[in-house]
């Protein structure tokens, strides 16, 4: 995928996605469109990365967050 479009891709991830880091996003959308480097239409390449690294994302910011020190979690001795 050209660089424009991949740094389009990061920008517009970022803004939506702020409490990833633009790096961690960045590799991500480079790893996504490397599974479409043989590909032979290219056409729709960038729609599928911005779609899968958005489901990634938005997953991942929908994980709550575990308190560790509630008594109920811990390892059973």
């Amino acid at each position: 995928m050209p660089e424009p479009e991949v740094e389009a891709i990061v920008a517009e991830l970022s803004v939506k996605y702020p409490l990833f880091a633009t790096t961690t996003i960045q590799r991500w959308v480079r790893r996504e469109s490397a599974r479409y480097a043989g590909a032979r239409i290219t056409t729709f390449v960038p729609i599928l990365v911005r779609r899968a690294v958005d489901r990634t994302l938005r997953d991942l910011d929908t994980i709550e967050a575990v308190d560790l020190t509630n008594p109920h979690l811990m390892p059973a001795r």
